[in-house]
């Protein structure tokens, strides 16, 4: 792989990293939108079969994903608390302006009524996760478990890890906003960053507890990551058309979900009492459809260059 593709490929990855973080956006989303979700899920699925070159696919994806993930789960956390509209308005923005792209792989041919019945099913779905996590976000509490774990916790954080990786393979479906419901959300961040500032600081004292929670975690999230792919690949390859509707369905569904979940659910009560976190009411909201505006636009803009840049590879072939 050149350089050149090394890097986009590797933004690529940041990007998906970068909405993995934020309950209600999907990083399937993302390698949608960014064009890459084809060769993700070929290369995943060839990993055994064809590992050089399909390692060589993955390994900046990987390294992206980690490399923005990371920080921006520590950065997110704090905006989340102070500028959540404005957040979630710029996501919105970025997903809304991917629509023209999605759509384009189904209107070469008039739906039919089961194309229509699972766009609205997804679309459903994907809201009603955003509406559940509002719902039961205040009657979840964990951290009493990741504090003082029992064996059957770690096994637990496993199959939750395989919910978390759904996040990377089915765009429109957000791990974190899954995690939210279930009310491993903040725990998961809490446990995370106080290990880094442990590490940080030199402070071993209990080290490997909260080691072995993450590593539990990783390792439900590395077999989802192989299992849903290869899942994606079949529907892909037997039933594009109507996956693809699928798609569209959990991406409209997952940016009104944005606006409707527990996060910003709770930050519309302080608005609701009169009072602002970070700054007042009516001006992130003008903030927010500003950053709504950027993000479509970027988005839009990308998609029209992609959808150029395939027009040019058809010519040539």
């Amino acid at each position: 792989m050149k350089l050149k593709n090394w890097f986009k490929t590797f933004l690529a990855g940041a990007a998906m990293g970068v909405a993995s973080a934020i309950p209600g956006v999907s990083g399937g989303t993302i390698a949608v939108i960014v064009g890459i979700y084809k060769k993700l899920i070929d290369a995943i699925n060839n990993l055994f079969k064809k590992f050089v070159p399909s390692f060589l696919t993955l390994l900046p994806i990987a390294l992206g994903v980690i490399s923005a993930m990371i920080p921006c789960v520590i950065i997110f956390d704090y905006a989340l608390e102070g500028f959540v509209f404005g957040i979630v308005s710029l996501f919105a923005g970025l997903i809304i302006g991917s629509f023209p792209s999605l759509v384009k792989e189904v209107t070469d041919e008039k739906p039919k009524r089961k194309h229509i019945v699972v766009l609205v099913i997804t679309t459903l779905t994907a809201v009603g996760i955003g509406v559940l996590s509002a719902l039961t976000g205040d009657f979840i509490n964990l951290e009493g478990n990741f504090l003082n774990p029992d064996f059957w916790f770690y096994l637990l954080l496993i199959p939750i890890g395989i919910i978390a990786s759904i996040s990377l393979i089915i765009p429109g479906i957000s791990g974190s906003m899954l995690l939210l419901v279930l009310g491993f959300y903040k725990p998961l961040i809490s446990l995370a960053k106080d290990l880094m500032s442990n590490i940080v600081h030199g402070n071993f004292a209990n080290f490997w507890q909260p080691v072995g929670l993450l590593c539990c975690f990783g390792i439900g999230v590395v077999i989802g990551f192989f299992t849903v792919a290869k899942f994606m690949s079949y529907l892909l390859n037997k039933h594009h058309r109507i996956t693809f509707y699928g798609i569209i369905g959990f991406v409209i569904g997952s940016t009104i979900a944005l606006y409707f979940n527990h996060e910003i659910f709770s930050y519309y009560q302080i608005w609701g009492s009169g009072n602002y976190v970070f700054i007042p009411m009516w001006l992130e909201i003008v903030l927010g459809l500003v950053l709504a505006a950027i993000g479509f636009v970027l988005t839009f803009l990308i998609g029209k260059y992609a959808d150029k840049q395939k027009e040019k590879t058809a010519t040539t072939e």
